[in-house]
């Protein structure tokens, strides 16, 4: 049985019993989602809640505020449903549409979602004010963006862009090798392997659609004897395509991986030799 977004944020002592019942009992009288109360009061931060979520159950972080979203993209979520339960659709490939919201577990909303669009639904986590921000944009609605921000408006990513600035030799090489790597998804645990490797980043196959801009928390495991334990790596979402197997490609941008092991990674990847400028 999934566990609620409420007992989610007690057990990691965001918030405790008697906030909890306050934000269910206010939701019992004007509905939303008790997230949007949290938040609202000062009891939960929003940035606090997407690494919650996004750490612990795998939904990768989507960055809204550089997201340009096309227009027909917009008109697939009634503003109704956007507005009532604060989230963004953010792209539609086959009949699978993205949203990003601050609460993935709202299983009415993304019900709600999937009976007005017929589509799908695949949820990524975002901030919240960035969140309140675009459906102002995007739908020309107000949902008390102006009163949430205040301190907000500037909330860090809850990963830090840390790029890799050590030896160079290989910066303008793509190595190609077949590493193995995993990274959470909704609640699951995706295998899939790298193909190219770079100082920049890396290239694989996901059988999920992985929006540009999203942020996954990998494991690369190479040969025990080069490392006894998975590798982890932080990457952002650069590149996407559909393939003709129906998957899809992926390319992403390392922004955080200790020194040594992309050292490790690398010269891995060019003892299989077969290196493409």
């Amino acid at each position: 049985m999934k566990k609620k977004i409420g007992e989610i944020l007690i057990a990691n002592g965001l918030i405790d019993k008697k906030v909890l019942d306050e934000a269910l009992a206010h939701q019992k009288r004007c509905g939303g989602n008790i997230t949007q109360y949290l938040i609202a009061q000062g009891y939960l931060k929003e940035e606090d809640l997407a690494k919650c979520i996004s750490v612990q159950f795998g939904y990768p972080y989507l960055p809204l505020r550089a997201y340009d979203i096309p227009a027909d993209i917009v008109k697939l979520v009634p503003a109704a449903i956007v507005k009532k339960f604060w989230l963004m659709p953010i792209d539609k490939i086959q009949n699978i549409i993205t949203l990003v919201m601050a609460d993935p577990f709202d299983e009415e909303a993304l019900n709600e979602v999937e009976k007005a669009t017929g589509c799908k639904v695949q949820p990524f986590v975002g901030i919240l004010s960035d969140i309140l921000k675009a459906i102002e944009k995007y739908y020309g609605i107000n949902v008390g963006y102006e009163e949430l921000k205040k301190d907000r408006e500037a909330a860090p990513l809850f990963i830090a862009k840390e790029k890799y600035t050590g030896v160079e030799r290989r910066r303008s090489l793509r190595i190609h090798a077949k590493i193995a790597v995993h990274f959470p998804l909704q609640n699951e645990y995706k295998e899939s392997y790298i193909k190219d490797v770079s100082m920049h980043g890396l290239f694989f196959e996901s059988t999920n659609m992985l929006p540009i801009g999203s942020v996954l928390e990998m494991k690369i495991e190479l040969p025990k004897n080069i490392s006894p334990h998975p590798i982890p790596v932080v990457a952002k979402v650069t590149r996407t395509a559909e393939l003709p197997n129906k998957s899809f490609g992926v390319g992403v941008e390392i922004i955080r991986v200790a020194t040594e092991d992309l050292e490790k990674i690398t010269n891995y990847a060019s003892s299989q030799q077969n290196v493409r400028t």
